[in-house]
């Protein structure tokens, strides 16, 4: 696991500029790894508590990031069907 994270962060190099939608993904992404960070450092301290407050505030996180997602996916999903329809 130490090595995906350790590879996870070398590839984390910025790239060409981004939709406002993959910006805030982005964003969340980021928050969502700080917070993963924080809860290591609670379990290395032995703060067990602290840690599982961490990582219940990043699953909801990721949760409402799910479902951010999907609602973009279904309004864009008519749209693309809409322009392929209209081209045929």
């Amino acid at each position: 696991m130490l090595v995906l994270s350790k590879r996870a962060r070398e590839t984390n190099v910025p790239s060409a500029p981004s939709s406002p939608f993959t910006q805030m993904v982005d964003r969340r992404l980021s928050i969502a790894q700080k917070g993963l960070a924080e809860a290591r450092q609670h379990l290395a301290a032995g703060q067990v508590e602290d840690a599982d407050i961490v990582l219940e505030k990043i699953d909801e996180d990721l949760h409402l990031l799910r479902c951010r997602i999907r609602r973009e996916m279904e309004t864009v999903a008519p749209r693309s069907t809409a322009l392929h329809e209209s081209a045929n």
